[in-house]
């Protein structure tokens, strides 16, 4: 047999809330700014789970076109192009010289080489583009990539006026529509 009666834990019990109501009636002012904390991490927590969820969930719509086709691409961003201000997009046919789509924006014909890929996308994408310009009578010049350009391409496209678009700035096209 117990040598506690119940009437002795609920004496005890009693005694421990006067105590802790005591103590929380003379640190009331502490108490109340470590509520006010609290809450304060616990929305800021909330906030950073959201924003990361978010973040997980943009990045999985732009890591669906790293699984895509070349031609799935091509045709993805002729989407994205059209719904980001590009007039008479159209893809041009197989063997393109060098252009995959052909779009106007603002009286600008624009000659786009687009390339799904792993690696770094040469200065090779950004030769075929420029040279692919005059057979389609484009004025500009674009290539638009799910990866990032060498400092090679990047120098080409500079020096021939030629836009490029990695994978950062697909993302933004992707935000923007």
């Amino acid at each position: 047999m117990s040598r506690y009666s119940k009437s002795h834990d609920d004496n005890l019990t009693f005694v421990i809330i006067v105590l802790v109501g005591g103590v929380a009636w003379q640190h009331w002012a502490q108490l109340v700014r470590i509520a006010y904390i609290a809450v304060g991490v616990t929305a800021v927590m909330l906030l950073l789970v959201t924003a990361i969820r978010f973040a997980r969930r943009r990045q999985t719509k732009l890591l669906s076109v790293d699984t895509m086709t070349g031609l799935e691409f091509e045709q993805y961003a002729a989407g994205l192009l059209k719904q980001n201000g590009f007039h008479k997009v159209r893809l041009t046919e197989r063997y393109d010289f060098g252009v995959d789509i052909i779009a106007d924006k603002d009286g600008v014909c624009w000659g786009i080489q687009v390339k799904r890929h792993t690696g770094l996308v040469k200065a090779n994408a950004v030769r075929q583009v420029v040279t692919g310009l005059r057979v389609y009578g484009c004025d500009q010049a674009m290539v638009i990539t799910n990866s990032t350009f060498s400092v090679t391409a990047k120098k080409l496209a500079h020096a021939n006026d030629c836009i490029l678009v990695d994978r950062s700035g697909l993302r933004r096209l992707v935000r923007q529509r």
